[in-house]
């Protein structure tokens, strides 16, 4: 019988509203787009959540989910790809979404409206405190409020399950939170806004490994790879040469494809290589969810 211990992800879930455009528009301009599309995404939490079923591995997704079109959308593409969605809630309005205005880079500027992830509670994850029970891996993002991803990781450290912060956006938490982190996964910008500097990504992440007190940091850094702090020094890992299309959700891909082998027991250089291929594979295709890496590929 193989390993059933699922992966749970807590975190919001946004539609995305495509547009695109020759260029982001500046505070009080008016630029026109084209091609606008409302493909299948979500906010991290649940594009998260589908990197890790693409990979064939069990998942439990605790997010709140409007009871109009999208939701339902969303909800019956949750459950196509393998995603147990027993543990999340439907409530009355829309569901939330995003703006993503995308310009000829394949780097987009996204705008989201949170207000059913604000409903994504620490009362919420205490009520389906069993979902973490047997888990293997619990990953959290900051769409939903901070307390909520503090909770959770509360329930999974009581467990002896790993913890994985990706702090997106960067928000003021509680120290708490990072204590509670095993392995904290910010992109460039977001280890700069946490350490308050700019910097190269390997001293960023070895900067935050030493200041949070963390076990390791992984700071992901596009096209050159992701560079990993921990205790045995920061190695970096470089990503294989990519045509990048759309770099929307490289990060979600690449923290789904990390949990999935740490809760197969490899190393943590070994999960941030196969990662780093995840998000790469991802990259090089336009969208989000149906554009993830596939166990296959992998």
């Amino acid at each position: 019988m193989g390993d059933l211990r699922p992966v749970v992800v807590v975190g919001g879930h946004a539609q995305g509203l495509v547009l695109h455009v020759d260029a982001i528009p500046r505070e009080g301009e008016t630029v026109l787009g084209r091609g606008y599309d409302e493909p299948m995404d979500g906010g991290k939490g649940t594009n998260q959540a589908v990197a890790v079923a693409r990979l064939g591995v069990p998942v439990r997704l605790l997010t709140v989910l409007g009871s109009d079109d999208r939701g339902r959308r969303a909800l019956a593409y949750f459950r196509e790809v393998g995603i147990e969605v027993s543990w999340s809630a439907v409530v009355e309005g829309p569901t939330d979404v995003g703006f993503v205005v995308l310009p000829p880079s394949g780097i987009p500027a996204i705008a989201t409206a949170m207000d059913r992830s604000v409903e994504l509670s620490p009362e919420f994850v205490r009520s389906r405190a069993a979902a973490f029970e047997d888990a293997s891996v619990v990953v959290c993002q900051l769409e939903a409020p901070p307390e909520t991803a503090l909770e959770a990781f509360r329930i999974a450290r009581r467990h002896g399950v790993w913890t994985v912060l990706n702090p997106a956006p960067v928000v003021p938490v509680e120290p708490e939170l990072f204590r509670l982190c095993d392995v904290l996964v910010p992109n460039e910008h977001e280890a700069a806004a946490l350490a308050g500097h700019d910097g190269p990504p390997g001293e960023l992440a070895a900067v935050l490994r030493e200041r949070l007190g963390l076990g390791a940091v992984i700071v992901t850094a596009g096209a050159n790879g992701a560079f990993l702090a921990s205790d045995g020094g920061v190695e970096h890992v470089t990503a294989p040469p990519a045509n990048a299309v759309d770099t929307t959700g490289a990060g979600d891909g690449f923290v789904g494809a990390f949990a999935t082998r740490l809760r197969a027991g490899e190393s943590l250089l070994a999960a941030t290589t196969y990662a780093v291929r995840a998000a790469t594979i991802k990259v090089e295709r336009p969208g989000t969810m149906p554009s993830f890496a596939t166990v296959e590929e992998l």
